[in-house]
């Protein structure tokens, strides 16, 4: 198992590179102990910040990775058979129940609609970091910019989060939420835009 850094933010990423994941699937249709436990230990931290980028609600993100564990387990020993969850793609999938039963929270509160990505100017730009600095200035950074993403439209925020926290290929981002990957590319570049357009805006000069 190789621990990955974030490209995002240099640190230890919150998922590794494993090719056990899927055997865990495995492990817990056959009810092995502890299986379900350590699905849980390895997944629930990413997706609840996953969950937590699009409600930016604690308690709703909360109750939705609850509800997804219990789906999960439930899919897992009792919806699907051995020869389907040994081919599941599992983080993928765990990540798009949880986008799934974040975008049905959302209708449920009948929030209104935010304004969609394709409205907004493409543009390359680069991650958020800062290179040199104290402990002070890169935390003082980390509440930059998340106030800056709890500001852009859901879309937004979890396609960032996605490709730069969880450092998800396009790949697996289009299997969690349903697009091209030559979409999901365009999408990108357009969220960063928005981020970097949003932290000029707090006065941060060194965002790229």
């Amino acid at each position: 198992m190789e621990v990955m850094k974030n490209s995002w933010t240099g640190a230890p990423a919150a998922w590794t590179v494993d090719s056990g994941a899927e055997s865990l699937a495995v492990s817990v249709h056959r009810g092995e102990p502890g299986a379900l436990e350590r699905l849980i230990d390895r997944f629930e931290p990413a997706l609840y910040a996953y969950a937590h980028g699009i409600l930016q609600n604690t308690f709703d993100a909360q109750e939705v990775v609850q509800d997804a564990m219990l789906r999960t387990h439930r899919a897992l020993t009792k919806q699907y058979d051995e020869a389907r969850c040994a081919a599941l793609a599992l983080k993928p999938w765990l990540f798009r129940m949880v986008r799934n039963l974040c975008l049905n929270k959302r209708r449920s509160k009948t929030r209104a609609l935010e304004q969609p990505l394709e409205s907004f100017d493409d543009g390359r730009i680069g991650p958020f970091v800062r290179e040199h600095g104290s402990e002070l200035e890169r935390q003082q950074d980390a509440q930059l910019l998340r106030d800056a993403m709890a500001g852009l439209p859901v879309e937004a925020r979890e396609l960032i989060v996605l490709r730069f926290m969880e450092e998800m290929s396009y790949s697996d981002i289009a299997k969690t939420v349903g697009a091209t990957e030559a979409a999901l590319r365009g999408k990108v570049f357009r969220s960063l835009k928005m981020l970097r357009d949003a932290l000029e805006k707090k006065g941060v000069a060194h965002a790229v």
